[in-house]
């Protein structure tokens, strides 16, 4: 039986928590503070958002954010920076609307700033399900650990169907969460990897229902026929109380852990 995390210990796990094989070397993931080593202060890097502070901090910095998020729709090439420590520095991730070859509709790019690496974001279906994908430039979806990020929304097979939008948006940045960790490493907080999924992939729900009322795309309108969502069920998520958000990344968190001691 799966294991559920309170909100009282959930910082404690994410220190002791030993994911999985596949899982690199992830001392002190909320700090990035290795024992032994001096503890210096990493340079505060100049970003959008700051994700760092307490869960309660870290949710108010992600509240009504939908609005940015629509803005980088809006305006494909403009970046949001979102920083967040890892490896006892700070790291910046980059997000982006694009619009290019590989696909019919504008999609999001992430930068990985430490790396430079890149990562575009694409719809794609398996089965009944859609899934979400991370690709390279060239389209080819990218492997980590020896697993390919491309990862269907579904939800538990208690339920067998998705009851609501709600059901789906938060499978979603469960999902997200995950591929995300796969992809930028294992040594930040999971905490703030959740808050990281909770913009990304309302970024991208929100570029799926905006390209819907003005593109027709034949993958894109299966997804919006088979979720049934609509803008104001991903602006709800944003507008709820802090209260709220921090429940959602404390079940993103819980969600996380339980897929890697799974492995």
């Amino acid at each position: 039986m799966k294991k559920i995390i309170n909100r009282r210990n959930f910082i404690k796990s994410l220190g002791l928590l030993t994911l999985a094989p596949v899982i690199q070397s992830c001392e002190s993931s909320i700090t990035g503070y290795t024992e032994g080593t001096p503890r210096e202060r990493p340079v505060t890097p100049r970003v959008d958002i700051l994700l760092d502070g307490t869960e309660e901090e870290i949710a108010a910095k992600i509240q009504d954010k939908h609005t940015v998020l629509q803005e980088l729709y809006d305006n494909p090439g403009k970046e949001l920076t979102l920083g967040f420590l890892q490896d006892r520095n700070y790291n910046v991730l980059k997000i982006t609307f694009i619009k290019d070859t590989l696909a019919s509709y504008p999609h999001l790019r992430l930068v990985n700033s430490k790396t430079n690496e890149v990562a575009n974001l694409l719809w794609g279906r398996d089965g009944v399900y859609p899934t979400i994908k991370f690709v390279d430039d060239a389209g080819n979806v990218i492997i980590r650990n020896g697993k390919a990020l491309e990862f269907p929304i579904k939800i538990s097979e208690k339920l067998n169907k998705i009851n609501s939008p709600v059901d789906w948006i938060i499978m979603g940045i469960k999902v997200f969460a995950v591929a995300l960790l796969l992809w930028i490493g294992f040594s930040i907080a999971k905490y703030v990897a959740s808050a990281l999924a909770f913009i990304a992939f309302n970024a991208m729900a929100i570029g799926l229902v905006l390209a819907g009322l003005g593109i027709i795309v034949e993958l894109i309108q299966w997804i919006l026929n088979r979720t049934n969502i609509q803008f104001d069920d991903i602006t709800d998520f944003f507008r709820n109380s802090i209260a709220g958000i921090v429940n959602t990344l404390l079940d993103v968190v819980n969600y996380v852990i339980n897929y890697f001691s799974g492995i």
